[in-house]
């Protein structure tokens, strides 16, 4: 994996990375980005405000949209072989990481969020909504605009259905639907080519 080093950072410059239209924002102290040589960026911003935040994207990836982490010690890696598509967003909260096995494919208009962004109150004035880490294993197909909430951890082999909501587990070699996301079907696998 490629490392950016501070310099590149400051100055926004990605040009020995394949791919168009790639914007950086960084805030911060002791942040890191790791990117393969071999993945091609397209149409993707980065904002980083904080300090020691780490984003690693694996070999043969292709990624677009957006990627933003709030606070300190976030995490968000991408596994190889990843595809994400156009205008989805990746944000990281307060110390929490979002990480994307290997072989998946994300679809446009995908949020995936360790975080509600606003905080909710109980009667005593203490906060009720902490931020969640989220996982998604290998092979996961997100259907166009799928939403991933903090806490969910969705096993290896699944499909989410189009405009679903997830807040939970969804187990391996599943199909989830809905709002909020419910298992529909088991013992499946799903393939790139229509055959």
């Amino acid at each position: 994996m490629k490392k950016l080093l501070p310099w590149q950072h400051q100055h926004h410059h990605w040009s020995d990375q394949p791919g168009v239209n790639k914007r950086i924002q960084i805030a911060g102290i002791n942040n890191q980005i790791f990117i393969s040589k071999s993945t091609s960026l397209y149409n993707l911003q980065v904002i980083i405000n904080g300090n020691n935040n780490k984003l690693k994207i694996g070999e043969n990836c292709t990624i677009s949209g957006f990627i933003e982490m709030f606070g300190d010690g976030n995490e968000i890696s991408i596994g190889k072989d990843t595809l994400i598509s156009s205008d989805v967003r990746l944000t990281a909260h307060r110390g929490k990481h979002i990480k994307i096995g290997e072989r998946c494919l994300i679809a446009d208009l995908t949020d995936i969020r360790t975080t509600d962004s606003h905080s909710i109150l109980n009667d005593q004035k203490e906060r009720i909504n902490y931020d969640e880490s989220v996982e998604i294993g290998d092979r996961v197909w997100l259907a166009r605009e799928v939403m991933v909430l903090k806490g969910t951890i969705i096993g290896n082999d699944v499909v989410i259905g189009p405009r679903s909501v997830v807040s939970q587990k969804i187990p391996p070699n599943s199909i989830a639907v809905g709002f909020p996301a419910r298992v529909v079907r088991t013992n499946t696998t799903w393939l790139v080519e229509s055959i």
